[in-house]
């Protein structure tokens, strides 16, 4: 247990910083959503940011630390500091000329990547063009996240948490400033566009005092055959596409919606930023977090310890998530309008973002509860199985974004990623189970009726405050404080009413500040 509560103390603590970045995340988001609302160049902007974005959500979000740490970790338990410095610089030299030609390769071929993923941005006079000139600025952040994210790998292999968490802080105040800078570019898009980049240099800045205190002197050193690299590589290369999966999904889905109508592609991507209000404030906080404690109990083959963490995190992102959905879908119209419902972001920009979110909240658990059962597998070594799932996932993404194509128009590719969500849980727990033993579902289970009990009691109130006369009427300020303070009371219904059904999840969050 005491391991466990140094995870959620760590946890807590990337929450904390988290939280705060989500805070600037949503400022970011605002001024995107007031200077471009959900139009032609918005959806410009979205499509130019998306395989950059998707590239530091994969690797901010565990590939790259899954891969790195029990490799490097292994080393220092092992007594080879110099060793694991040595394999740290040929891993850095490796990265960047990698990321360096993947950059320039990405610029110069632009006009040529943007239909893959844009096609019918063809059809509007202009569209296709500034998509392009975006692309190709946006293109150099991924060179950075690269390195960013090894640097990441180096500082959570101590367990120091703060500096990787502050990185996409300093993202967001970086965007947003260069978003008040428009009038010293062509567009509010390539001036937010620059600020991405600026945003990528400071990312890596923040965290070189952290790993130059560790020890880290980087030295160029070009060795490709260097058995750690291999074990890297072969290890990475799976871990980038099972993590990325659900990333992948909503990429598809976003190439559906740009045949839709205008603004369906920017309306999948601000309801894709809500979730991720959710997901990054813990979701991933517990996940990066868990990593480390994953990755020792496995070099140590304590199986039935990691089986019992794993069981541990289900239940906390359960217990976290459940209510979370059951509030998103009932609160999220106020939330939309609260969040970004100004200048160019109409009441009709509200209506088709919160219809596109509320299949996404459907998926919550199920995107959440993947990213800790595939940390689970990728400590162990196990790559097959997450990438056989992760390839029908895709597939199945696939075949239910042409069937939910014209009934649920812009809710169709948000659907069916969360659907592809819940396969991927299903069929990841079975076959952990099948590999390593069972994992105490039916515990999860018990806990998740308590959780899903607690959460309808919750949802009744909810609906009760938002359906109160005049209650969601008035100003800005007055909506979001009524937003607010129905957050605020459904979240202690929600405690209240575990707490009475004597959850066990309660006092396990409660011993990280009462051990």
């Amino acid at each position: 247990m005491s391991e466990h509560r140094t995870v959620l103390r760590s946890t807590s603590t990337i929450s904390t910083i988290t939280f705060i970045s989500r805070i600037f995340g949503y400022i970011r988001d605002s001024r995107i959503a007031f200077l471009l609302g959900t139009g032609d160049v918005s959806d410009a902007f979205t499509f130019a940011y998306r395989v950059p974005n998707l590239i530091r959500r994969i690797v901010g979000e565990g590939a790259v630390s899954s891969a790195f740490i029990p490799v490097f970790s292994e080393y220092f338990t092992g007594g080879k500091k110099k060793e694991a410095w040595e394999f740290a610089n040929i891993m850095l030299s490796a990265a960047m000329v990698f990321l360096v030609v993947l950059t320039v390769v990405g610029i110069l071929l632009s006009p040529w990547i943007v239909p893959v993923v844009a096609y019918w941005f063809k059809v509007t006079p202009g569209k296709f063009e500034m998509t392009t000139i975006l692309n190709r600025i946006l293109f150099v952040y991924i060179a950075l996240i690269g390195i960013s994210a090894l640097a990441t790998a180096v500082l959570q292999s101590f367990n120091q948490f703060a500096a990787p968490a502050l990185a996409p802080v300093v993202l967001n105040l970086t965007i947003i400033g260069f978003s008040f800078l428009s009038g010293f570019f062509s567009s509010p898009a390539i001036a937010m566009a620059v600020g991405v980049v600026v945003g990528g240099v400071l990312q890596v800045a923040i965290q070189l005092p952290g790993v130059i205190r560790n020890g880290w002197r980087f030295h160029w050193i070009w060795d490709l055959a260097h058995p750690g690299v291999r074990r890297v590589t072969t290890l990475l290369v799976p871990r980038l596409f099972a993590i990325g999966v659900v990333h992948i999904d909503v990429l598809i889905g976003i190439q559906f919606a740009a045949a839709m109508a205008a603004g369906s592609t920017a309306s999948i991507t601000f309801a894709d930023r809500v979730m991720e209000l959710v997901l990054g404030g813990y979701v991933i906080a517990l996940s990066t977090a868990i990593l480390p404690l994953l990755s020792r109990q496995s070099v140590e083959r304590r199986i039935e310890e990691l089986k019992t963490t794993l069981n541990f995190a289900i239940r906390i992102v359960l217990f976290v998530t459940l209510p979370a959905s059951v509030g998103l879908v009932l609160l999220r119209k106020p939330i939309i309008q609260v969040l970004f419902e100004r200048g160019e972001f109409s009441a009709a920009s509200t209506e088709l973002t919160a219809w596109a979110l509320l299949f996404f909240a459907m998926g919550l658990s199920g995107f959440a509860m993947v990213k800790i059962i595939v940390q689970a597998f990728y400590a162990l070594h196990e790559t097959r199985a997450p990438v056989i799932v992760a390839t029908i996932s895709l597939s199945l993404n696939i075949i239910l974004n042409f069937l939910f194509f014209h009934p649920l128009r812009n809710g169709g590719p948000a659907l069916a990623t969360s659907l592809s969500a819940v396969f991927d849980v299903v069929a990841l727990t079975t076959i952990f189970r099948w590999r390593f033993g069972a994992i105490g579902m039916r515990e999860v289970c018990r806990s998740g009726w308590k959780f899903g009990a607690a959460a309808a009691v919750m949802g009744g109130v909810t609906w009760w405050l938002i359906h109160v006369p005049g209650f969601y009427s008035g100003s800005l300020t007055h909506r979001a404080v009524a937003l607010l303070a129905t957050i605020v009371v459904s979240t202690v219904t929600y405690f209240g009413s575990a707490f009475l059904m004597r959850v066990r999840e309660i006092n396990e969050v409660w011993s990280i500040y009462y051990p």
